[in-house]
């Protein structure tokens, strides 16, 4: 889906820069237009009505009936002096990308722009009304910003430290005593006289003989098992705490003093050669 993105810059120096990043996203020059009611712009600026008319149309409003549709806040900002940055996008792939590089470069929030307009009588834009001189955008840009700071708390991750679980293989000696049975031949020969009985006669009709008698003996076997004796378990487990954040944030005020006729026509010289300031949004 086609859209449009549009910001506002009171530094054509740095809506032109805007452009630049945006090119080089890809986005072709005639995609992306830079409106201001001040020549020598480039290409991109004819001249401060014909694109307050431009924007008027792009987005459905402003027109002399003093509308106070987006587009007229638009063409109002180029009659005031600023310069607004257009991008067409045929596909919606890229805004996130020309969305923060207009945010970085400072872009101004239409809405705050429009209540200070409104603060001195704004109602809407007139496309009729003539395009603010360097001198009416000097006068509206010299104010007092008033600034406050606001605590913001976040988060991020630090590291306390950690356990490194390392195995390794330990040798241990071990003694076992192991009790070996040995057998041996034993020959007795007894000198003895007597009658030979009918066994021995037996015996001796029998003839030659031979009597095998096996020695025996045991030998340690040394055999080895390995068997769990333990298990380790590695994680990590999550303790939330509330922590209380306490600091100061400060602020600017203005403070307002009356002046008698003779302090105010040397404030008068005095703010005649002030230079104008421009406003910047964070």
């Amino acid at each position: 889906m086609a859209l449009n993105l549009v910001g506002i810059f009171d530094d054509p120096t740095v809506a032109e820069q805007a452009c630049r990043q945006i090119q080089q996203l890809g986005i072709g020059e005639h995609h992306i237009r830079t409106h201001s009611n001040a020549s020598g712009m480039g290409a991109s600026s004819n001249g401060g009505r014909e694109h307050r008319g431009l924007l008027s149309r792009m987005f459905g409003g402003g027109g002399g009936g003093g509308s106070n549709e987006l587009g007229g806040h638009y063409a109002e900002a180029v009659r005031r002096g600023s310069s607004v940055v257009s991008v067409h996008l045929e596909h919606e792939e890229k805004a996130p990308q020309v969305e923060r590089i207009l945010e970085q470069a400072g872009a101004i929030d239409v809405n705050d722009r429009v209540q200070a307009w409104q603060a001195s009588g704004y109602t809407g834009h007139d496309l009729d009304a003539p395009d603010y001189t360097p001198d009416q955008i000097a006068r509206e840009r010299e104010t007092l910003e008033v600034l406050q700071e606001e605590l913001r708390v976040g988060k991020r991750q630090v590291q306390t430290g950690g356990v490194r679980v390392h195995r390794h293989v330990t040798e241990t000696p071990v003694n076992e005593q192991v009790t070996l049975r040995e057998e041996r031949a034993v020959v007795e020969r007894h000198p003895v006289n007597r009658e030979a009985t009918s066994a021995d006669l037996r015996s001796f009709e029998a003839g030659a003989g031979d009597i095998e008698i096996r020695e025996m003996r045991e030998e340690a076997v040394v055999d080895k098992r390995a068997r769990v004796v333990e298990e380790v378990s590695i994680g990590k487990e999550a303790i939330e705490r509330t922590e209380n954040i306490e600091d100061t944030v400060r602020r600017t005020d203005v403070d307002v003093e009356q002046l008698d006729a003779s302090q105010q026509g040397l404030l008068n010289r005095q703010g005649s050669t002030t230079s104008p300031r421009q406003d910047r949004t964070l």
